[in-house]
């Protein structure tokens, strides 16, 4: 019964997870590939046109392998291009990415240009990508401040403060002064430092 439960649990949380991941992916990848786009769409390629360029690109990036999900509702499926599109915006999760896509669909409809569309997006996605790289610029300083007192400041301060300690008696607590300093010398500090590091590593993009 433990076990079903926890099994059970776990299905729950893998497509939340899933969703989040592709979600990030997404929100990474959609500065750089927009510029692509609008290249494409300024050479001529028609909305159909440009998904299949993209789908040829031997990379495993989330954007190339919906380019070949619509390339391959087209010609395989006989999907046309808006039902294919909208097949892919189903399957997307919410975002600017879905926007993106819709808005495309849009654009094509309409008789709009393609790219000036994809270079109006393309200046708002890096202006969101300016500003989020300026806040994580923020918080990176917050960290390193951070990662100063508690890994530099705190071991010389408390290293200092054992020393003086040790003069009056050698243990504190019960516990050797000098084994104290050995724990917070070869494990406290390695393991905050560690901490601080993949804290640091979440929170820059990646691309």
């Amino acid at each position: 019964m433990v076990l079903m439960t926890i099994t059970f649990g776990i299905l729950q949380i893998i497509p939340p997870v899933k969703v989040k991941n592709r979600s990030t992916k997404l929100l990474e990848e959609i500065p750089h590939f927009i510029g692509y786009m609008s290249t494409l769409a300024t050479s001529g390629l028609s909305l159909e046109e440009i998904f299949k360029a993209i789908a040829k690109e031997e990379t495993d990036e989330d954007i190339v392998k919906d380019a070949r999900f619509i390339t391959r509702n087209i010609e395989i499926l006989g999907m046309d291009l808006i039902t294919a599109v909208k097949d892919l915006i189903n399957r997307t999760p919410p975002g600017p990415y879905s926007e993106l896509l819709e808005g495309a669909i849009i654009t094509s409809q309409s008789g709009g240009d393609l790219k000036e569309y994809f270079n109006a997006t393309a200046k708002v996605q890096l202006e969101e990508k300016k500003m989020l790289l300026q806040k994580t610029t923020e918080s990176l300083g917050s960290v390193a401040e951070i990662y100063t007192i508690l890994l530099i400041v705190f071991p010389l301060l408390a290293v200092i403060m054992l020393s003086i300690m040790g003069i009056m008696s050698p243990s504190l607590g019960g516990f050797d002064l000098l084994t104290l300093m050995n724990i917070l010398t070869f494990a406290v500090i390695p393991l905050s430092g560690v901490l601080m590091l993949v804290m640091m590593d979440t929170m820059v993009p990646k691309r």
